[in-house]
């Protein structure tokens, strides 16, 4: 009986905070934007950072990439040069995309911490959630290593089990950050919380990486048209455009890690409860036990 009306109390409780806190991705999106214009500046600055950072670093991946050299015909030694190529070029560029979503993942954790502070009336503050970044970053960067490797290999195979991996496991920054767990309970609670509603995940990292997308074309169209075409400049102009787009994403999966969450406790609470007792004999058994 005290464990049924502590299920109705927490149910009460709930209720009010349900109806603020289970947003649909619209709402999502429309909160984080509202969120990031309100404080673009403290948002910004750590992406702006990192982007400088990454410029630098596939400004020297594309040094060392050989250029491939596009010849008229088609023939079986071109399409042997075309597979060695490829067989060069594939695992650099993978290296340097876990390298970038690795460094990518300070920031997007002192984000994370950041909004979560807003959303539980916590005082934010870049320094305290540098601490916490700081006392997790084995766990972040293990994390970040282990999804990274999944969804590199996910698209190397087959562009579906890379979409999946990265849906499921988008939420496990946020798990480290919030519920201060370690890399594999992490991955298991993001892929328990994504699963809840994978399609609504999928719009949101469809939608913020399209984002990034464009701001990296506005970033490339705008260097080309200043004739700025050599050095690193080119790789600066382009990394500041995409970290003007790019904190959108962790505040929008913090919302909706804070949505699937109060959607997760809420199926627990409101399952009935049921008493330990033993189950009914059937009576066929008993009818042959008598019988024999």
């Amino acid at each position: 009986r005290k464990e049924k009306y502590l299920r109705k109390g927490m149910i009460r409780e709930m209720q009010n905070y349900n109806r603020s806190s289970i947003m649909s991705a619209k709402e999502i999106l429309v909160r984080s934007l509202q969120t990031y214009g309100n404080r673009f500046g403290v948002f910004f600055i750590p992406f702006m950072i990192t982007s400088l950072t990454k410029s630098i670093l596939w400004k020297f991946a594309f040094d060392i990439i050989p250029q491939y050299q596009i010849r008229p015909g088609f023939t079986e030694k071109i399409l042997m040069q075309l597979i060695n190529y490829l067989t060069l070029t594939i695992p650099i560029i993978s290296i340097f995309i876990l390298i970038s979503w690795i460094i990518d993942i300070i920031p997007d954790a002192l984000t994370i911490k950041y909004v979560s502070d807003m959303l539980e009336k916590r005082p934010p503050h870049l320094i305290s959630s540098a601490k916490l970044v700081a006392s997790k970053a084995l766990s972040l960067i293990s994390t970040g290593i282990i999804r990274g490797l999944l969804i590199i290999l996910g698209f190397i195979l087959f562009i579906l089990p890379g979409v999946i991996m990265a849906v499921i496991f988008s939420l496990a920054i946020q798990v480290i950050i919030i519920e201060r767990l370690g890399t594999f309970q992490s991955l298991r609670r993001s892929k328990s919380l994504a699963s809840r509603n994978p399609w609504r995940t999928f719009s949101i990292l469809t939608f913020t990486f399209v984002l990034t997308v464009f701001a990296g074309v506005i970033g490339e169209t705008v260097s080309s048209h200043i004739m700025v075409m050599k050095d690193y400049i080119r790789f600066i102009a382009i990394g500041i455009a995409i970290a003007v787009a790019r904190p959108l994403q962790p505040i929008a999966l913090t919302y909706l890690y804070y949505s699937l969450s109060v959607e997760d406790r809420l199926t627990v609470i409101q399952k009935p409860y049921l008493p330990n007792l033993p189950l009914p004999r059937s009576p066929e058994l008993e009818i042959r036990r008598v019988t024999s």
